[in-house]
């Protein structure tokens, strides 16, 4: 039988058990609260196709087994809840299907909620078939949960949610009182679809508990659920209560793990972690007591350190309930790790936090290891003794490995369905709980590893976007399913306030090209789409201007999900003019989802007024990338302004930074001010790369600084000149993922390192620039000194 037909046969049935059940359609808000008041076992209430614009449903009902309550729309996906919408529910045996969240955000701090006040919970209770798409707050700060879990003995079956971009997580179980611990509660054959990255801690797509209630047994079962793309922080499953199960489910190149924050005794079994080789994709982390982890198939992840494939943390000594306790007795077995960047890492965490308690009773057995790409099969950060390795088959760059707790013998390559998969005939030690393998074969003469044989007999059907979700539903969200918008190309002849009329009629994708001449605006531009401004003729650059009666304008702003590319463009910030442009890009304040920005080819120049920027990105913004190449900007106040988050608690403006080939020159303050206050781990941390780029007459004030980085993670930077600075520190790096190298340092600071960021072949040397160029003359010492081979500075 189609399992996605399952809960639509169950519904049928169940509205035949009562020759005395009565079904009501409702039109509009008022009648559905009378019908709700006097529904008894067996009715339903049918909502009519349509928009139902800012309806707070209240479901409460005393159904019986086989006589459930039903709550159903009279066409499955044809009842939207839109505006401000919401639904709570409470009693016995109630059903919902068929409903669509969209085109707004819930009223209160939960869109679904399994209870309706403080003592009046759900039970044995079911939503099925619905959905929940980009239903965001307009805020990214303000805080939702998109489905709350209380009382006991509930499920969520074949329901979609995706595009969460505002804090809070996507489904929550709280097990927080005698009402709803031991709940029992059945999350199955759900579509997570793309979560895109928060930047900050609260972007968990499942989270089981919290650590308040950690010691409290939930016995949650996250069965057969397909999550894509979900990259909102490094927790996808965030486990905070005892006992609770995660097993079949697929994890499709998302950025994070399952994590076993809080509470013992989870079971993490059958679950497929396919990264495809995408970076930052994790397996499973491992923190407390009693787990049993086995059975689940780690294919191609990238990730490493927080996200490697298995990751091991060290515990904080009398660890408070928020903090990290230390892993003692669990089990890791039969597991498959096929070519994974870093497949196990242990003792993760002693470099920071107070984290010394090492794992004890930890055993690692009948595990394969394939990953012929790794030099590294374990990365230990600290002193192993409490982990023993047994009888693994573990095969890196370097061949089979031999250390102790590895055994002698050679992986076959196999598929299993689109998957390649490594095999093994080798004998597994026997572990009472392995009886079956990931497909749900019987092992009998058990082998290492998580499968028995290449498939030959499976009875569990892998988690797909194909049985997973509502069949009915095709989201706009799925990175999979969207389609490229083409867009058409806009011409715009030089004039005033042309350009401006061009970005209100742009659709989604189009190309905005600027003849050659000036390009006036009276008034900011505001993107709220993906659009392209390029000028139209080679080499010839329209030059866009502000010409406005009011100070301290900006010229283009980023709204929520907007994504610009600049290229082959000017742009004028004339700090003579009576009213000059402040900034030249801003990021929108406080917007819901997140942006990107594109400079290529292209000059931005004279934005002088003071505290004015190149960028600025407001507090509560955050971009996916922000990349400029092949371009000069020059004579700035400040180059791009990220560091109003400043409350310390992990929040950060951008992700991702890329600045390539390009000269800034004549910058009063500094080039980039990018701040991650705190030391929340659950997300990226940020990423600066820097190559090929020259950084000339930058800092005009020695307490200023060229790049001003307060704790990101990844900084890169390469083959670039830093010439002329008065600023007492040129820039900071801190940690062991922050480096530069091969650059040159001249009448500058050299850079200061802290916590092992990294600095080689650094050349403190007068760079050698031809007359009006920041091209190397051809006796420079820096020719073909980069890592590239290439010359350190611009590329030709």
């Amino acid at each position: 039988m189609n399992i996605k037909h399952l809960s639509i046969i169950i519904f049928l049935s169940l509205l035949s058990t009562s020759i005395s059940a009565k079904s009501t359609k409702v039109r509009n808000i008022e009648q559905y609260k009378e019908s709700v008041k006097a529904v008894v076992a067996g009715d339903t209430i049918i909502l009519a196709n349509g928009v139902w614009k800012d309806a707070e449903l209240v479901f409460k009902g005393f159904g019986e087994n086989g006589k459930n309550i039903c709550l159903i729309a009279e066409t499955q996906g044809q009842v939207k809840l839109e505006g401000k919408s919401c639904l709570t529910l409470s009693g016995n045996w109630l059903y919902v299907s068929g409903l669509i969240f969209v085109n707004g955000s819930t009223p209160k701090k939960t869109v679904i909620e399994f209870k309706t006040s403080s003592k009046d919970f759900a039970y044995n209770c079911v939503l099925s078939n619905c959905v929940i798409d980009k239903f965001n707050q307009p805020i990214k700060d303000s805080a939702d949960h998109w489905i709350g879990l209380w009382g006991k003995k509930n499920s969520v079956e074949n329901c979609y949610f995706g595009g969460k971009s505002n804090i809070g997580t996507t489904l929550v179980v709280w097990p927080n009182d005698s009402n709803s611990i031991n709940n029992g509660h059945h999350i199955y054959r759900n579509y997570f679809g793309p979560r895109p990255r928060l930047g900050s801690n609260g972007g968990e797509s499942i989270r089981i508990g919290t650590s308040t209630v950690c010691t409290v047994s939930s016995r949650t079962i996250v069965e057969g659920n397909y999550f894509e793309h979900c990259n909102g922080e490094v927790e996808i499953i965030s486990n905070k209560s005892g006992d609770n199960i995660l097993i079949n489910n697929t994890f499709w190149e998302c950025e994070g793990s399952i994590v076993l924050r809080h509470g013992n005794n989870a079971l993490v079994s059958g679950n497929w972690f396919i990264g495809n080789g995408k970076e930052f994709t994790g397996g499973v982390r491992v923190i407390n007591e009693g787990h049993k982890i086995f059975n689940n198939f780690f294919y191609k992840l990238a990730g490493d350190g927080f996200r490697s494939a298995l990751t091991i943390m060290n515990g904080i000594p009398n660890s408070p309930a928020s903090g990290y306790a230390p892993v003692r007795n669990v089990i890791i077995a039969n597991n498959t790790y096929y070519d994974c960047a870093t497949p196990w890492a242990f003792g993760v965490g002693v470099e920071e936090r107070n984290r010394i308690v090492r794992p004890e009773g930890v055993l690692i057995l009948n595990n394969l290891v394939y990953c012929p790409k790794s030099i590294e099969l374990i990365k230990s950060y600290d002193k192993t003794d409490g982990i023993k390795l047994n009888n693994n088959l573990m095969t890196g760059e370097n061949g089979v490995s031999k250390d102790s707790g590895t055994v002698a013998g050679e992986a076959m390559i196999g598929k299993v369905g689109d998957f390649e998969v490594p095999f093994s005939t080798l004998r597994a030690k026997k572990m009472p709980f392995v009886k079956y393998d990931i497909l749900g074969q019987l092992r009998g003469e058990s082998v290492i590893g998580a499968f028995q044989n290449k498939g030959e007999n499976p009875t569990v059907e892998i988690a797909s976007s194909l049985n997973c979700g509502p069949e009915w539903y095709k989201s706009t969200t799925s990175t999979i399913k969207k389609k490229v918008t083409q867009g058409k190309i806009i011409q715009v002849a030089a004039g005033t306030d042309l350009l401006n009329n061009a970005v209100k009629k742009a659709s989604e994708g189009d190309i905005i090209e600027l003849q050659t001449g000036e390009h006036i605006v009276s008034k900011k531009l505001t993107i709220a789409k993906s659009i392209t401004i390029r000028g139209a003729i080679g080499n010839t650059k329209p030059t866009i201007i502000m010409k406005t009666d009011k100070a301290n304008g900006t010229i283009f702003e980023l709204s929520g999900n907007a994504s610009l590319r600049i290229d082959g463009v000017g742009i004028n910030g004339d700090s003579k003019a009576e009213f000059p442009a402040k900034y030249a890009i801003t990021a929108a304040k406080e917007v819901a989802q997140g942006y990107s920005l594109f400079i290529n080819n292209s000059e931005i120049y004279d934005f002088n007024v003071e505290t004015g920027a190149i960028f600025k990105a407001y507090k509560g913004s955050l971009a996916d990338s922000i990349k400029v190449t092949n371009s000069i900007l020059r004579d700035a106040y400040r180059g791009f302004s990220l560091g109003e988050e400043k409350e310390d608690i992990g929040k950060y403006s951008a992700e991702n930074i890329l600045f390539e080939n390009t000269v800034f020159n004549n910058f009063s303050q500094f080039i980039i001010d990018y701040y991650r206050g705190g030391n929340d781990e659950s997300t990226l941390g940020g990423a600066f790369k820097v190559n090929h780029c020259v950084f000339n007459n930058i800092a005009q004030d020695e307490k200023q600084t060229i790049f001003k980085l307060t704790g990101i993670v990844n900084v890169s930077i390469n083959n670039s000149i830093f010439n002329h600075s008065l600023a007492k520190t040129s820039l900071k790096l801190y940690g062991a993922k922050n480096s530069i190298s091969n650059c040159c340092i001249n009448d500058c600071i050299n850079p200061k390192l802290e916590n092992g960021a990294k600095s080689q072949n650094i050349h403190n040397v007068n760079p050698g620039f031809e007359k009006k160029s920041f091209q190397l003359s051809k006796k420079s010492p820096l020719k073909a000194k980069a890592s590239d081979e290439k010359d350190i500075g611009l590329l030709e």
